[in-house]
């Protein structure tokens, strides 16, 4: 393993690295969070055991040689992005199963956000495109995934695909925190499942009372509610998106143990993943509020002092 890391500094956001131009524009976006968490960032590559142990000529002398490289071009690149952004980097090099590295690693740091592309093209290096379900679905910090390479630096319109599932405290308070800091407007919007009114529906009483509460916080807020038909869910709420130019998608993903029918969100998000064009922000039930800072679990607690 090589590493240049500060051991005073905790590193809150982390960002799988692979050299490509997706992971470029992973780093970049990387600034502005850290800049809405006052927080450091972590470059972290993984060399593929996977792919290393497929030849059979592949040395440890050869692997010594390749992280040496790795490091060399590391430190460059973090010092012209520390320069330019003015945020603390840092960089660690690992051999492993990328995802499983990823995953340990977050562990480690505890950070706010992993900040990744949702393909790559693979290289010696990595082949993040297999893995990147694998670390949404298992990581306890929010995953923010890019599209492509031309991404938003800014989330001025965001949209939050809600059900009936109970986390409507961790999806309101994320959508606050954004909305505070990016000065953005957030778009919640949700599927009427069976031929049920609209506002004798639950899903709208739901609604309602999360509006309520990101308007009373500050935060302008639009709501949207389609009625099921042919068209699959996750196309209806990608188009939707697209319709009002927005710049990221916020969504729980899928929880075990819950009836599809109450949490279909979840269900479909990798679908939603794979389709948007426009980052995607996941959040799993403990990625909602697995390590908020100080000032971010005061305002949590003021927002949310019952519990359900």
């Amino acid at each position: 393993m090589s590493e240049y890391l500060n051991p005073f500094f905790m590193y809150n956001i982390i960002v799988p690295f692979d050299f490509q131009e997706l992971s470029n524009e992973a780093l970049k976006q990387a600034y502005h969070l850290a800049n809405f968490v006052n927080g450091k960032i972590l470059l972290f590559v993984v060399l593929d055991s996977e792919l290393q142990t497929v030849s059979s000529v592949f040395s440890k002398k050869m692997e010594e040689t390749l992280t040496e490289d790795v490091t060399e071009r590391l430190k460059i690149i973090v010092q012209n992005a520390t320069k330019e952004s003015g945020i603390e980097i840092g960089f660690r090099v690992e051999t492993g199963r990328i995802y499983e590295r990823i995953l340990t690693v977050a562990k480690e740091e505890k950070p706010r956000f992993i900040v990744m592309g949702r393909t790559s093209k693979q290289s010696s290096l990595t082949h993040f495109g297999t893995n990147t379900m694998r670390v949404v679905q298992k990581s306890n910090c929010p995953v923010l995934m890019l599209p492509g390479a031309t991404s938003t630096s800014q989330f001025k319109d965001i949209v939050l695909p809600i059900d009936l599932t109970k986390q409507t405290r961790e999806e309101v308070f994320n959508a606050i925190s954004f909305g505070l800091f990016f000065d953005a407007t957030i778009h919640l919007t949700s599927v009427l499942m069976g031929g049920m009114s609209e506002r004798k529906s639950r899903i709208y009483k739901k609604m309602q009372k999360m509006r309520d509460t990101i308007e009373e916080n500050g935060v302008r807020c639009t709501e949207k509610i389609f009625k099921k038909g042919n068209q699959p869910i996750h196309e209806m709420i990608v188009e939707y998106a697209n319709e009002i130019h927005a710049d990221a998608l916020m969504m729980m993903t899928q929880q075990e143990g819950l009836r599809t029918s109450e949490h279909y969100i979840g269900s479909v998000a990798h679908q939603i993943i794979y389709d948007s064009s426009i980052p995607v922000i996941s959040l799993t039930s403990a990625a909602a509020h697995d390590r908020l800072s100080e000032k971010s679990r005061y305002w949590f607690q003021k927002l949310f002092p019952s519990k359900d």
